[in-house]
């Protein structure tokens, strides 16, 4: 349930907001754990319902484990000139300070909590460049106003916290995605496993952490990359001379992370020692530096990722099972490899190039490019597109970068097996696209200025030379790849599929009835007719085969795309 604080000078806003918002729940100053719908004290003129001026915010805020989900500010405050911003008023007449107490209250939080979301209360037209700032205007506020508002506001939250993240439709994913939305707002260690270049710390840098309304940093850790007799000093800190070469005071990641997050990647690198000594932290909350006898705080939030498989590390012995458990495998969350999200790729592959093109690796080399071209004012690099295709200037955008790709292209980087998964695509996207670049650029041929301003064509054999043989050639064909139909001999075809678990048969077997018709797609160029006729006999009819497609979500768009 989001939790919100109302900072107003009267306590009508927050009264309003308990008869008739319900859904939410509400910061208080009284630090009972209760809501104030049923507290003893609530129609005794209880003033610790809500934060009255900048000062009592500033402590509620302080004194929450956790930072509130969204901010409810009032613009006018009746208060007495002690309890008002700005502290020097020697410059500021005292009827516009309160007036204007909500935009420098506001200014306030923005400098402080630049990333809590904030709904102000305001009769006057308003605006703010900060998109996690929204304002309700309203001359009499209602609920029904409020409520829209608090809800656009905390959608938008929601969607700077999961950063640039593309989902896809997989199963897996989807039940990912549900996890960490429950999981990141648990005090508890998160575990998280999957293969190298699954986003791993992507997903602690913009989910877990974002999302944890933790008020501390977040410390991103690799134990993989740190040689293993300065990893006790590394995680919990040193004092100066307590080993050679420490010539400072030095706070280990677990005190930098205090009230924020820990990522710890590939934990499964630990000895069975500083496991031991890792476990105790974690279970009193405090840290020892080497040589020092002092304890520091020391709680941040533990997100531990690894490759690896720590049950059965446990079960040979190299892993702590008091630390495992301690390390919540219940709920543990696993990050899919790309060659188990094969429906998204496509998708991906697309994400991946808009990605890039908004990246600032790529933007010198991109403003040369625009600079050979006519480029209109209203270009917009946020209107990027990518076309699967032969190249058109007609079908381009005139306002933004046009991205081709052979359709052979993506069907080729849709059957690789990716074994570097995230870190490889988004790699050889931008190795693409650097050499696609270049190659246009150092033509001898004039640009032609009736052309879009920015076109930019991907050939098959541009991918085919980076990605190099096909895996099938290369390594043998992987186990998780449906291969392409082969020829029907005697009323018959083979298709590779493989087998993933499920919740039931139904499950299994709607999924390998997907890749064959995918299979079958393909074969036939997207031409239902002949997918009919092979599956029924002559004459049968296309509209079959459409539904059944759609029951198992095989969308023709998305597949013709």
């Amino acid at each position: 349930m989001p939790r919100l604080l109302v900072i107003d000078d009267r306590d009508q806003t927050i009264e309003m907001c308990h008869r008739h918002l319900p859904q939410f729940d509400y910061v208080t100053r009284c630090g009972r754990a209760h809501p104030c719908q049923v507290c003893e004290e609530r129609d005794k003129g209880c003033p610790l319902k809500c934060a009255h001026d900048y000062l009592e915010a500033d402590d509620a805020l302080k004194c929450a484990e956790s930072l509130p989900d969204l901010v409810v500010l009032d613009l006018h405050f009746a208060l007495p000139e002690e309890r008002l911003l700005p502290e020097d008023k020697t410059t500021v007449k005292l009827e516009h300070a309160r007036r204007k107490q909500g935009l420098y209250i506001l200014e306030r939080l923005r400098r402080d909590y630049p990333r809590l979301p904030i709904v102000m209360l305001t009769t006057t037209d308003a605006d703010s460049r900060d998109p996690l700032v929204q304002f309700c205007e309203n001359e009499i506020l209602d609920s029904r106003s409020l409520a829209f508002e608090v809800t656009r506001a905390l959608a938008v939250q929601h969607a700077a916290d999961e950063g640039p993240i593309f989902w896809g439709r997989s199963a897996a994913m989807a039940e990912l995605r549900q996890k960490l939305a429950v999981l990141a707002r648990s005090p508890l260690p998160v575990l998280v496993e999957g293969e190298t270049g699954t986003g791993k710390s992507f997903l602690a840098e913009h989910v877990l952490h974002p999302r944890s309304g933790a008020k501390g940093p977040l410390v991103v850790t690799d134990l993989s990359t740190i040689p293993p007799a300065l990893l006790p000093a590394h995680l919990f800190g040193s004092r100066r001379g307590s080993y050679t070469g420490a010539t400072d005071d030095h706070a280990g990641v677990f005190e930098q992370a205090h009230g924020g997050t820990l990522f710890l990647d590939e934990i499964g690198n630990l000895d069975l020692e500083l496991q031991r000594q890792l476990l105790l932290v974690l279970e009193r909350g405090q840290v020892t530096r080497l040589g020092d006898t002092k304890p520091r705080p020391a709680a941040p939030k533990l997100v531990a990722a690894t490759n690896l498989d720590l049950q059965q590390l446990v079960r040979e012995g190299r892993f702590r099972p008091d630390l495992f458990m301690r390390l919540n495998p219940a709920t543990r969350l696993r990050v899919p490899p790309l060659r188990e999200r094969r429906e998204d790729l496509p998708q991906l592959v697309r994400f991946a190039v808009l990605e890039a093109l908004r990246s600032e690796a790529l933007r010198p080399l991109l403003r040369a490019y625009l600079a050979r071209f006519p480029t209109p004012d209203d270009y917009a690099e946020e209107n990027n597109t990518l076309l699967v295709g032969k190249p058109q200037a007609k079908a381009a955008r005139h306002d933004a970068f046009t991205v081709f790709l052979a359709t052979s292209a993506l069907a080729r980087m849709t059957a690789h097996s990716w074994p570097g998964n995230h870190r490889e695509l988004k790699l050889l996207v931008g190795n693409v696209l650097v050499f696609a670049l270049v190659q246009q650029m150092d033509s001898e041929a004039a640009p032609s200025r009736e052309r879009a301003p920015a076109i930019l064509a991907i050939p098959e054999s541009l991918t085919e030379q980076l990605l190099g043989k096909p895996d099938d050639q290369q390594f043998g064909r992987s186990a998780a790849q449906p291969s392409v139909p082969g020829p029907v001999v005697a009323g018959q075809r083979r298709v590779e599929v493989s087998i993933k678990p499920g919740q039931s048969f139904s499950d299994i077997s709607a999924d390998v009835e997907r890749q064959y018709l995918m299979a079958l797609f393909d074969a036939h160029e997207g031409d239902l007719d002949r997918m009919a006729a092979e599956l029924f006999g002559p004459g049968a009819n296309r509209r079959k085969v459409h539904l059944r497609m759609n029951q198992l979500g095989l969308k023709l768009r998305e597949l013709r795309s």
